[in-house]
């Protein structure tokens, strides 16, 4: 069952099979109905006008990081003292998508280390990240052991030039030699806060879905 403030991400097939996508909340539900905010577009960062009749694909991570798939249908607009669509699906239909494990996407993120025992600075990029860790790109030089700790700021893009900051303390497990002068250290998140691993796991989420489409 979908939860109330839950996020949704909306998917509408648009001209020349274009895919937009939104995000909403559920704000009320009641059986196989879902009452959401007004979505608002990714890019554009604005909100649409849907008629009755509009059908989306509808997905989710429910609080266990398990991701869910359904089909959804715009059926009326609701007035109350927060402005409604109705949201009619059939949770018979609903898809499982991914498995509970962490997905690890590739993605050129910038981070911020700092070595907690010298307090020695890396500015650098993720070679892939999920919500239980992360690989970044290293100079050769540097040569640390498995089990060095590090404070890290990692930040993201999201939604239409926003930006999300994330702050977490993070284990190496390894080293591995990339290419000429460089390594790639791959290390695990041993402290962070829950909300933040959410929106590391959301993130995640969306950029499999935009991958897989060749956005």
């Amino acid at each position: 069952m979908v939860k109330i403030g839950t996020n949704l991400t909306l998917e509408l097939n648009g001209l020349d099979d274009e895919v937009k996508r939104f995000k909403c909340r559920v704000v009320e539900q009641k059986q196989h109905k879902l009452y959401i905010d007004y979505p608002i577009n990714v890019e554009t960062n604005r909100t649409d006008i849907f008629p009755v009749g509009t059908t989306f694909q509808v997905f989710y991570v429910d609080d266990q990081q398990m991701a869910y798939r359904f089909e959804g249908e715009i059926t009326g607009r609701v007035k109350r003292n927060v402005p409604m669509l109705e949201l009619v699906y059939d949770p018979k239909k609903m898809k499982k998508i991914q498995r509970r494990e962490y997905v690890r996407i590739n993605s050129s993120m910038d981070v911020a280390l700092k070595e907690t025992q010298t307090n020695k600075k890396i500015v650098t990029l993720t070679a892939d990240i999920s919500g239980g860790g992360m690989a970044v790109h290293v100079p050769q030089a540097l040569s640390y052991q498995p089990g060095t700790t590090f404070d890290g700021l990692l930040v993201f893009k999201v939604n239409h030039g926003g930006y999300q900051y994330v702050f977490v303390q993070m284990a190496l497990i390894r080293m591995k030699e990339e290419a000429e002068r460089h390594n790639v250290m791959s290390l695990k998140f041993v402290s962070i806060d829950e909300k933040d691993r959410e929106k590391i796991i959301q993130f995640c989420f969306e950029e499999q879905l935009r991958q897989r489409r060749g956005d």
